[in-house]
């Protein structure tokens, strides 16, 4: 036995050793600081040269983004509670059509893990924008109650997708040593389980909908893309408790 935990002291050892060393050959650019230092002082001087303009333009896009701001895309929109409602299920349609474009030209400008995270999660995007466009001409005296939840449900989106982003941008060397990010996790499903209690909540009230059966029917499809995005970061979750690292190995064999 005394033998066995020796080599395994040894393992841990080098383990250790080999972690540092990877983490160091993951970040080149500490060795090449002073290179980067002697570019940057190069350049400081044109760079003071340039910032006078720089300012100026700063100034034109802040002028710009707070215009956009003021016209509002859909997510502004909830925020600031001035979501249009659709009167005629023909228009609640061509709402979601419209909104759908708008979020896949969004994903297409985005790269690598958040772009994943948005593709992830663009169903329930675009799900809670359909309950957020139902005003009280579609669902009667639910209409409040619904946007209500499609608000909570919309915050809580934004921070499954900053979690899920969290989650797959944990480096590859860090999960084989240490594991999973067993926090963000917790996190997220914290945020799954309050997204089932709007789920529920939601099917309650398309219960007591006194709406047409194609409006109902929609609901219902609305309501199953969310339970299939809540399913996909269920998945995440458990991948992510499951990697365990050499370093929880070796907790559970000493724990043994």
């Amino acid at each position: 036995m005394k033998k066995i935990i020796d080599i395994l002291l040894i393992l841990f050892i080098f383990a250790s050793l080999t972690i540092f060393s990877l983490v160091i050959a993951e970040n080149p650019g500490a060795g090449s600081q002073g290179q980067d230092n002697s570019e940057v002082q190069s350049q400081q001087g044109q760079g003071q040269g340039d910032e006078q303009q720089g300012q100026g333009q700063g100034d034109q896009d802040q002028e710009q983004e707070q215009e956009q701001e003021q016209k509002g895309d859909g997510s502004t929109d909830v925020q600031k509670g001035q979501q249009l409602k659709a009167k005629t299920f023909n228009e609640l349609k061509s709402m979601i059509r419209e909104k759908r474009r708008e979020m896949i030209k969004e994903i297409g400008s985005m790269k690598g893990n958040l772009q994943k995270a948005y593709e992830n999660q663009n169903e329930v995007r675009i799900a809670v924008h359909s309950f957020l466009s139902m005003g009280e001409d579609l669902v009667g005296g639910i209409g409040k109650k619904v946007s209500e939840i499609a608000k909570q449900f919309n915050n809580s989106v934004q921070k499954t997708i900053r979690a899920e982003e969290t989650i797959r941008n944990r480096s590859r060397i860090l999960r084989f040593f240490a594991g999973g990010d067993q926090k963000t996790a917790e996190e997220l499903q914290n945020l799954v389980d309050q997204n089932r209690i709007r789920i529920r909540q939601l099917k309650e009230l398309k219960g007591e909908c006194d709406c047409e059966d194609e409006i109902r029917t929609l609901m219902q499809e609305q309501i199953q893309s969310m339970e299939l995005g809540q399913v996909k970061l269920q998945e995440l979750i458990q991948n992510e408790r499951n990697a365990r690292g050499i370093w929880g190995w070796f907790k559970g064999l000493f724990g043994k």
